[in-house]
């Protein structure tokens, strides 16, 4: 065995470790049992702008959910130019099952921070619950599922948001969902492990009496919610839940173009410079290994002619994920066409790495935050 073989063997063996170390956390996350004896009032808090093709979709779910007495919908418009303050007012009329108001603000900075920082200064509810009006709850009670059985001594409550179930698949398609998979496996993994370091503001909820208000950071393009978690974690003596079973989902619409995904993630990674030290080095460690793993394995080739040994250690990794994605599909009851999809990791990896890339010599536009 050459010296670049034995360092690809070592990489490679760590990176396996830490995947199924991560993916058998994820599972663990779906059979938490420390519970509270009852469920309280929710207040929902959506904030929309320019978004008015989702909401009869969305409002339609809403009504059919089964609520807690007394929760309430809150909407804020985020200084909508479409037809929403339209579709907002004839909602108000409506009878409903819940309480439910609206309210337009004009001249907000970007991102959601004020828009929902307003709507929790207006809320009730014992719950806040965080979604986006781009998104659908997977069952009829999902407020419930996010909200009830949930430990006294949690703080707020981390769900999973998954791409929708969408039976046209394309490469784009595919990416999305494993990249969807490869998050959660991430963030609840790690939350199950007791280091939480984000959370998805489509599918999050805080006791309203806890809430730390959003962070004073310098504006991002996104993760707000990633912020909202960060402050909470470093709080003494606050802690988060999981509830992540299917009927707790809240899954939601992902771009149709490869250049609206890019520009989606390349938003949502401004937000991870603002991490703790910590979570930075942990996030940093299997991008690190795979690396490491593919240098190595060029080396390996170039200057050895160690193809087949090279080949057998790479095909183990691609193997490993494979099962370990077909593992989190099964157990959180995602669709049977999303199991073999591990398989397109190595792409994802790529995709990612030219994400990365694009955001060091680009900056974001802000109007496309």
């Amino acid at each position: 065995m050459n010296e670049w073989v034995a360092l690809l063997t070592v990489c490679s063996a760590l990176y396996i470790l830490h995947s199924i170390a991560l993916t058998r956390a994820c599972i663990r996350a779906l059979n938490i049992a420390d519970v509270e004896e009852k469920a309280h009032t929710i207040s929902v808090l959506v904030c929309i702008k320019d978004d008015a093709q989702y909401w009869p979709r969305w409002w339609a779910s809403m009504k059919r959910q089964n609520w807690p007495i007394d929760s309430e919908i809150i909407a804020i418009d985020d200084g909508s130019n479409d037809e929403l303050p339209a579709l907002l007012e004839l909602a108000a009329l409506e009878e409903l099952p819940f309480a439910f108001s609206h309210y337009r603000l004009e001249g907000t900075s970007p991102g959601k921070r004020e828009a929902l920082s307003y709507g929790v200064q207006h809320a009730s509810g014992h719950w806040l619950l965080f979604t986006d009006v781009d998104c659908l709850p997977v069952g009829n009670a999902w407020g419930l599922e996010m909200t009830a059985d949930i430990p006294a001594h949690a703080t707020g409550v981390l769900g999973v948001s998954w791409p929708l179930n969408e039976r046209q698949t394309s490469w784009l398609s595919r990416l999305q969902a494993l990249d969807g998979m490869y998050i959660a496996r991430s963030y609840v993994g790690w939350a199950e492990r007791g280091k939480p370091y984000m959370g998805v503001g489509r599918n999050m909820a805080i006791r309203r009496v806890e809430f730390p208000g959003f962070s004073k950071e310098s504006v991002t393009a996104s993760g707000d919610d990633d912020l909202l978690i960060q402050s909470l974690v470093r709080s003494q003596g606050k802690s988060l839940a999981l509830s992540v079973h299917r009927a707790a989902h809240m899954d939601t619409a992902m771009p149709g173009s490869w250049s609206g995904w890019l520009a989606q993630k390349r938003r949502h990674w401004t937000v991870a410079w603002h991490y703790k030290a910590a979570d930075k080095w942990r996030l940093a460690v299997p991008k690190l290994l795979r690396m490491a793993s593919v240098l190595a394995a060029i080396s390996a080739v170039v200057v050895h002619n160690s193809i087949w040994i090279t080949g057998g250690i790479l095909g183990c990794m691609w193997l490993v994920e494979l099962l370990n994605f077909r593992f989190i599909t099964k157990a959180y009851q995602a669709p049977d066409f999303w199991q073999n999809w591990g398989g397109f990791l190595p792409f994802w990896s790529v995709w990612s790495a030219w994400i990365a890339l694009t955001m060091v010599w680009k900056r974001q536009d802000k109007s496309q935050w």
